[in-house]
């Protein structure tokens, strides 16, 4: 597949200033495309009117009036840019802008919250009732009644329950 043929080829081909396929791509466009064509003889006519333009005696102050204008050009006043206005920052900014700040303060308050529940939830020595105590009182009563299977509750002491 050929490249893409830009019109502005056309131009180097007048002044014979392309290779040798770039050359032969665009006399193969010009044979099939009148819109080419049309565009080529507007380049050879615009080039024909400048070649026929008559030739101009300049003074020999020319280069220095020329100079002398570009010199006492003022410079064109850039305006200034348009002033910044800051718009009224929301949480979502903040965060986005320093997210391991945020990050560590979720982590803090997580720490924070687990302490808080260490200290406020009660821990396994003040549970009432305690179990070893409950397991021997079953167990006092269940040989009371007489009853065999809950006279089993008293092995959870031999397995590590404290009374």
């Amino acid at each position: 597949m050929s490249p893409r043929l830009s019109q502005d080829l056309l131009s180097a081909y007048v002044d014979d200033e392309l290779d040798t396929d770039t050359r032969a791509a665009v006399e193969a466009r010009l044979g099939r495309s009148p819109a080419w064509r049309t565009v080529l003889a507007e380049i050879q006519a615009a080039k024909a009117a400048v070649r026929d333009l008559p030739a101009v005696d300049l003074p020999a102050t020319a280069w220095e009036q020329l100079l002398a204008r570009v010199a006492g050009d003022e410079p064109v006043p850039v305006p200034p840019p348009p002033a910044v206005v800051a718009l009224p920052r929301t949480w979502l900014d903040r965060f986005r802008e320093r997210p391991v700040r945020w990050a560590g303060a979720i982590v803090g308050a997580a720490a924070a919250a687990v302490v808080a529940a260490a200290l406020v939830l009660p821990g396994p020595h003040e549970i009432t009732p305690r179990v070893g105590a409950f397991s021997t009182e079953q167990q006092t009563r269940a040989s009371l009644a007489g009853d065999p299977v809950s006279s089993l509750a008293g092995l959870g002491i031999m397995h590590g329950m404290n009374p």
